[in-house]
């Protein structure tokens, strides 16, 4: 079965609707008329009982079954004509027998095959019944009804065409954004409908569309430079397993030798594939919303505390200093492990690139419902070109890429993730000369509110910090720092 196109379904229901209301309009435009034209009849026949009263009073006396010669041509018929007191004073021919009128008023009465109009009054001591024929009455309204029929289809004809033209006026920019539409396809994700200025439900049909297509294109770019930054971090690893493997079997091929220090390399590159694959799989829940947080109440403190104490067995072989300021007893709800691997992140990166002899600056403060925390390093701040991009995955820094530290480019994302799940916002910038900043903004566990917009900044950090030796790690720190570095990256 053909299915009516959306313009055809619009006209024919404003042909039906039109239709209804003429044929509503006209019922009551037909009653209209015919109580119209029985009010005239009335008039009419109250007009002339008043002039055959009046003519009545002139003449004396009547002669049976005669009416005076200036009453014959009145337009209602005389039926008859009584005195108050009861005496028949004419009677017409056809109306011999009495028919039970004896209340004055109007009515319908039926002679035969034919309707009339019947009015008794008393008035000036004579009572008078009159009657005029509907026929002419009828006659009228029959003009009336025909013309109204024969200009009904006409009216639904124009109806039909006029719902079917306005429609086709109407639907035009839903057939320019439909046209658009086709020309979008995967490899021309850039282009847009053109949004219309003078309806406003089609400007945001048109504004979603948009907005959706715009979410499209950024997730193909986005899977597009994932495939391609994969295939490249993921790459370097198997060759370096691929060449020590080769090396190695050629090796053993001639002499017999110890293989620890190969596997011990080919260990590492494998903890590096397990970190990247695990940090993707994490990314690729988070982004997709399948991840679920064990939110509980937790001391953010003492965590940020005891990462701090562990940061400084990352400052020994650079002969980095760390300095803390971090209020007490200071509470967040969130997933413990999850936050635990942002604060790993991001002293780890400021461990990571740093300068010889440099500082680390770890603060935890409070701004209304936030708790703020900030990771301050020395080092070469991050260019401008550069602080646009730190969050996406696998970007590294020129400095980073430059450099010896070793990175996979996802800890900042998986940073920005955390955070975002937590209801939170993490920024970067750089407070003063040579000093790299990352804030992290987490709502209080006794506070929820999320209406304030974090501070854009919370004072600088010191520009020479004050240097703390590196104490000794004790052996619960030491297991910490090795589980964290294996599963965290």
């Amino acid at each position: 079965m053909k299915k009516v196109s959306l313009r055809w379904k619009v006209a024919l229901l404003t042909g039906a609707t039109v239709g209804l209301a003429l044929a509503l309009v006209g019922g009551v435009a037909d009653w209209t008329l015919y109580r119209k034209l029985v009010q005239d009849s009335d008039l009419q026949m109250i007009s002339d009982a008043g002039e055959i009263v009046s003519a009545l009073k002139k003449v004396p006396s009547l002669s049976e079954g005669r009416l005076p010669e200036n009453l014959e041509a009145e337009e209602s018929s005389i039926w008859e004509i009584d005195r108050a007191g009861g005496k028949v004073l004419y009677r017409a021919p056809f109306f011999l027998t009495r028919h039970p009128l004896a209340k004055d008023g109007f009515r319908f009465l039926s002679l035969g095959k034919r309707t009339f109009r019947v009015m008794v009054i008393t008035k000036e001591g004579y009572r008078v019944m009159l009657g005029r024929d509907t026929r002419l009455l009828k006659a009228t309204l029959q003009k009336a009804e025909i013309a109204y029929l024969f200009s009904f289809p006409l009216a639904m004809v124009v109806a039909i065409w006029g719902g079917w033209f306005l429609s086709g006026y109407a639907l035009r920019p839903v057939r320019a954004i439909a046209a658009a539409a086709e020309k979008i396809g995967p490899h021309a994700l850039h282009g847009r409908v053109e949004i219309p200025s003078e309806d406003p439900d089609l400007a945001r049909l048109a504004q979603i569309l948009n907005a959706m297509w715009e979410r499209i294109e950024q997730a193909f770019a986005q899977e597009a430079r994932l495939t391609a930054d994969a295939s490249h971090e993921l790459r370097t690893p198997l060759t370096i397993l691929r060449n020590q493997l080769e090396a190695a079997l050629a090796e053993s091929k001639g002499r017999q030798f110890s293989g620890e220090e190969v596997f011990l390399s080919l260990l590492e590159q494998v903890k590096r594939l397990t970190t990247i694959t695990e940090n993707l799989l994490f990314l690729s829940y988070a982004e997709s919303g399948q991840l679920r947080l064990r939110r509980q109440p937790m001391d953010w403190s003492k965590m940020v505390a005891e990462v701090a104490e562990d940061a400084r067995l990352l400052a020994v072989p650079g002969g980095l200093s760390v300095a803390t300021s971090i209020l007490p007893e200071r509470w967040v709800c969130g997933d413990g492990e999850l936050l635990l691997r942002l604060l790993w992140n991001l002293v780890d990166n400021a461990a990571k690139y740093n300068t010889a002899g440099g500082a680390i600056w770890i603060t935890l403060l409070e701004d209304a419902p936030w708790l703020v925390l900030s990771v301050a390093n020395t080092g070469p701040i991050i260019e401008a070109e550069d602080q646009a991009e730190i969050f996406r995955r696998f970007y590294r820094t020129r400095s980073a890429r430059d450099g010896q530290a070793r990175g996979s480019g996802l800890g900042l994302s998986l940073c920005r993730e955390i955070v975002s799940l937590h209801e939170g916002e993490i920024r970067y910038d750089n407070p003063s000369e040579n000093w790299n900043r990352f804030t992290v903004w987490l709502p209080k566990a006794e506070s929820q509110a999320s209406g304030r917009q974090p501070a854009s900044q919370l004072g600088d950090a010191p520009s020479d910090p004050s240097p703390v030796a590196a104490r000794n790690a004790t052996l619960a720190g030491a297991a910490r720092r090795a589980i964290h570095s294996v599963r965290f990256g």
